[in-house]
């Protein structure tokens, strides 16, 4: 089974434009919480910060589909969420720089994969191979995320009525023959 490298178009510089607008709001959250002791003026901007990150994670995945958790969008407006009960000043401050950085983490490592990937032709009928250490969400083959290994993760794709495998790494695939 051969991976062949491809030419993917990526979000690129899409997602640099809200992540770097989040960050006025949520200084501007973090100064407030810290000169004039907090207030809901604080909470939105706090919120408001988190859900421009939010947006800019959003066009990533938007650009990339299938290689970020759906668990990993919603921690941003869970948080903002929770910061409209007003807990402690610091609490607050905590918990939104945590979101933040949840964001750029994903950002940052959808800009690092964008450009490439590998695809190699999948017959639908074959079941999907046993890996080694691979978490399967789907054991047949489907158009959406099937597997993953470590960070890498295994998507069905159909392109120029081609029915493939895509990764944004190259995996050994071993077939027992039993």
């Amino acid at each position: 089974m051969d991976w062949v490298e491809v030419e993917v178009p990526g979000p690129g510089p899409k997602m640099l434009w809200p992540m770097a607008w989040s960050l006025l709001p949520l200084v501007g959250g973090l100064l407030i919480i810290l000169f004039k002791d907090g207030g809901l003026l604080a909470t939105f901007f706090l919120a408001f910060g988190l859900m421009l990150s939010l947006i800019a994670v959003w066009l990533g995945t938007n650009a990339m589909p299938g290689r970020v958790d759906m668990l990993v969008l919603l921690v941003s407006p869970f948080t903002a969420f929770i910061l409209f009960f007003q807990p402690p000043g610091f609490v607050q401050a905590i918990l939104a720089i945590m979101a933040w950085t949840i964001n750029y983490r994903t950002a940052a490592a959808l800009s690092a994969l964008s450009g490439k990937s590998y695809r190699c032709d999948w017959d639908p009928r074959v079941p999907l191979p046993d890996v080694k250490g691979a978490t399967y969400m789907h054991k047949k083959w489907a158009a959406r995320p099937l597997f993953r290994v470590g960070p890498n993760i295994v998507r069905g794709l159909r392109s120029n009525g081609k029915i493939m495998l895509e990764a944004d790494a190259p995996i050994t695939f071993t077939f027992s023959e039993e």
